[in-house]
């Protein structure tokens, strides 16, 4: 066993493989790699330009000889601790993930006040130096620091006054409705340079509130994926047949409203009845944390109601539904 981890950690590190070809060699399911990435640190795959997992000849061979392992009995955290006892001894580690650097914040450019600025700018209704501070900001910063470090939180902030009473109704709709025109203009900015999964996201029927399903699927966009974006109280009538026309790799639905959820549920059952046409179904929104028992009661993904972590799962699903097309992406992005 030790000349043969040994081996194992002579072999090319260099990232070739998708989550698709890893799979298809090692016989590991998908679930069981991501658990022994985020619980045990192995595999340790790079990521592409656009954030998507790349796997070494070493990867797999690693991932083949843990299965092994776990088939003759070892526990996998042994497996992996005996593979890191052999790498230390040998001299020869594991190479650290490549992942992408975290885009910056405001403060790391100098201006963390200026969440604080455009929030007074909004409640005073002073709209013109409220447009310009955004300006300046979409010529400053990346779309994702726009969206998790500004309107995100400032939204966040704005709802929690409401709920004390230090901002009144009118007040809150003015801000709420200047971030969603904002975010709305950035969608149809960069809808034409997409050109990834298909995905489309909606509100589940009679559902209103939009506007976190709108940083959403700004967020899946700047990562490559085609947008189709149907907004507010999607209703049932001819969507499976729409479904079908369309040929989405991901639906994305969103409810707010517990009384709303059947709605959901009717989407959902009509999308999981498509899975053999590789259509995949998920869903967030507040109310599965004040009901986290209607969950269970969903068919589909729920990819919780954190923005950040929600994009990172829904992008994850891209490269287990259509792997090929990340890399014809990454390939089209190249050249």
């Amino acid at each position: 066993m030790l000349e043969q981890v040994h081996h194992l950690l002579t072999l090319s590190d260099v990232p070739r493989y998708n989550i698709k070809a890893v799979v298809q060699q090692t016989q590991v399911n998908v679930s069981t790699l991501r658990a022994w990435e985020q619980r045990y640190g192995v595999p340790r795959p790079t990521r592409s330009d656009h954030g998507h997992r790349l796997y070494s000849q070493r990867d797999i061979e690693i991932i083949k000889w843990l299965k092994q392992c776990t088939k003759e009995g070892l526990a996998i955290s042994q497996a992996v601790a005996l593979l890191r006892d052999i790498s230390d001894s040998g001299n020869a580690t594991p190479r650290a993930p490549q992942s992408q650097p975290p885009p910056p914040t405001l403060a790391d450019a100098g201006w963390p006040d200026l969440r604080t600025q455009l929030t007074e700018a909004l409640l005073s209704t002073n709209l013109r130096q409220a447009h310009l501070l955004v300006n300046t900001a979409v010529a400053l910063f990346p779309i994702e620091t726009l969206v998790l470090d500004l309107f995100y939180p400032m939204l966040v902030d704005i709802g929690e006054r409401w709920a004390q009473g230090d901002v009144c109704v009118a007040e809150e709709r003015v801000v709420t409705n200047f971030v969603r025109q904002r975010l709305l203009g950035l969608l149809q900015i960069h809808a034409p340079f997409a050109v990834g999964p298909r995905l489309i996201a909606g509100c589940a029927p009679e559902e209103q509130h939009e506007i976190g399903l709108i940083m959403f699927s700004l967020l899946m966009e700047q990562r490559g994926w085609e947008l189709i974006y149907l907004g507010q109280t999607v209703s049932v009538e001819g969507l499976d047949g729409f479904l079908m026309r369309m040929a989405p790799a991901l639906v994305c639905m969103s409810v707010s409203m517990a009384e709303h959820v059947p709605g959901l549920l009717e989407i959902a059952r009509i999308v999981e009845g498509r899975r053999r046409h590789r259509l995949v179904f998920a869903y967030s929104g507040q109310v599965f944390d004040r009901h986290p028992e209607l969950r269970g009661r969903i068919p589909g993904i729920f990819l919780g109601n954190d923005l950040r972590e929600a994009v990172i799962r829904a992008d994850d699903l891209g490269e287990e539904i259509d792997p090929e097309r990340w890399m014809r992406q990454s390939h089209f992005f190249r050249h």
